[in-house]
């Protein structure tokens, strides 16, 4: 039989719709089928305890932070920022809400802040119902615990949240006596990783939305990837080669204020 042992994720953040408990499920379907033990390391709290909630049992270390079983969103206005740099956007639409989210040049009008309000509770319930669910605990019982509360793997062990105390071999062992493997057995672990985008690719990817100047950031930051030598001021480098871009273009003009102040 086989076995799983996965590190959950150490995202802070949950991402409400259908992806988190389409995972979620997706690993409860998997748990019925051999076993699953989380090893939670050093941080998995909110979507990484979301994820975590789903497996057979949960293993944190004494400080592992957990939990946040909660979530927060909300909406930028930034109205204000765009006047600043001189950047009009008109929103051709159909429908009550179809600027909920689209419409980021303005704040909420009464009856979207109230869908939105909605929404997000609606969110945080699924979330909290499927932690009691996964967690054999009431609705009731869950809600104490949740709200957003951060835990240490030690509390969360008490409040119910948490299995046992341990880090990966911990799982491991858990792992091989659901599965009926001897602990002295030799298994091989194969880890499924993905690198954490650097820097540039994070900026080009937040550089890319903005039209008209997508292809001369994604230059710039292109540039800065082949750049020799340790580049201890990212900012220094940016501001470096902002200036030889074209003054016109508010957005640059932006970018290099914002620079020169740091």
């Amino acid at each position: 039989m086989e076995s799983s042992s996965s590190h959950a994720s150490k995202a802070g953040s949950f991402v409400s719709g259908p992806f988190p408990g389409r995972m979620w499920r997706e690993i409860r379907l998997l748990a019925a089928s051999k076993p699953v033990i989380a090893s939670m390391s050093d941080l998995a709290a909110s979507g990484g305890y979301y994820m975590a909630m789903a497996a057979q049992t949960i293993v944190a270390e004494n400080l592992t932070l957990t939990g946040s079983i909660g979530v927060v969103t909300g909406k930028f206005n930034l109205g204000n920022l765009y006047e600043k740099i001189g950047f009009n956007k008109e929103i051709i639409s159909r429908g009550r809400y179809a600027e909920l989210l689209a419409a980021e040049n303005r704040p909420f009008r009464p009856d979207e802040a109230e869908l939105f309000s909605r929404s997000t509770r609606r969110a945080y319930h699924q979330f909290r119902d499927k932690a009691a669910y996964s967690r054999s605990m009431s609705v009731d019982e869950m809600e104490e615990v949740a709200q957003g509360r951060v835990w240490t793997g030690n509390d969360a062990v008490s409040q119910g949240l948490v299995d046992a105390i341990g880090g990966f071999s911990r799982a491991v062992a858990i792992a091989k006596q659901k599965a009926n493997i001897p602990q002295d057995k030799q298994v091989t672990l194969v880890e499924l990783s993905r690198p954490s985008p650097t820097l540039p690719e994070i900026l080009s990817g937040i550089g890319s939305t903005l039209v008209g100047v997508d292809t001369t950031v994604k230059e710039l930051l292109q540039d800065l990837t082949f750049c020799d030598g340790v580049q201890a001021r990212m900012d220094g480098i940016m501001f470096q080669r902002l200036e030889g871009t074209s003054n016109g273009n508010p957005i640059f003009a932006l970018l290099k204020d914002y620079l020169s102040s740091l």
